[in-house]
């Protein structure tokens, strides 16, 4: 029987909801199978793999083997990509808290580029995932387009951001969802603009090719 209107629509949502659930607890799984540090890349990049499937429509996913195969082969790339953020962030927090600690014009100037520094690194650490699982270039480009597609695409990015505040404020006041969702929610929210961004660069470059 076929549904429409609100009872697809709950249909629909509820099969979301299943997914997700699923989804976080191969998210925990992986990630305690990784001893927790080095499991949590290389999970999370399966759980990205896991959610383009489904957003681009294909229902019939093995959910397990999925996450199992990106586990297997994302694991030491994955974590390099981990220890390249890590290291960044923690040279800009350090430069940040440097700088912030004069009232020197010297110091207010390069902390205002500290600043803007982290803000390109955020957009970047945003939009990575979705980038990484969705194109297929070098090792640095990968960088490179989640900042460029981050910055292009702002509308998309700054949705990220909003939808993620969202969901904080929401397991915050609701903390009984972190087990279900506490990063399954968080990646499809992030997933899904980066596939609006996508799409978007995509009908951008069919239109430029046929002028």
């Amino acid at each position: 029987m076929k549904l429409n209107g609100l009872m697809n629509v709950i249909y629909q949502g509820g099969e979301w909801i299943i997914k997700l659930v699923y989804a976080n607890l191969l998210w925990i799984f992986f990630t305690i199978i990784g001893l927790g540090v080095f499991g949590v890349m290389p999970a999370t990049v399966g759980l990205f793999t896991l959610l383009r499937q489904w957003i681009m429509g294909k229902e019939i996913v093995p959910a397990f083997q999925t996450m199992r195969e990106t586990f297997r082969k994302e694991f030491f790339k994955s974590n390099l990509i981990g220890l390249i953020f890590l290291a960044i962030g923690y040279m800009l927090r350090m430069d940040i808290l440097y700088f912030k600690s004069s009232s020197h014009l010297v110091f207010q100037f390069f902390l205002i580029i500290m600043l803007c520094l982290g803000l390109c690194y955020f957009i970047t650490l945003l939009n990575f995932f979705p980038v990484y699982v969705h194109f297929d270039v070098k090792f640095f480009d990968y960088f490179k387009y989640a900042l460029l597609i981050g910055v292009t695409q702002l509308a998309s990015t700054i949705m990220m951001v909003l939808g993620s505040v969202v969901l904080f404020c929401l397991y915050w006041y609701f903390s009984g969802l972190i087990p279900l969702f506490c990063i399954s929610f968080i990646c499809l929210n992030l997933m899904w603009f980066g596939s609006r961004s996508f799409k978007k660069i995509e009908l951008q470059q069919k239109q430029h090719s046929t002028n």
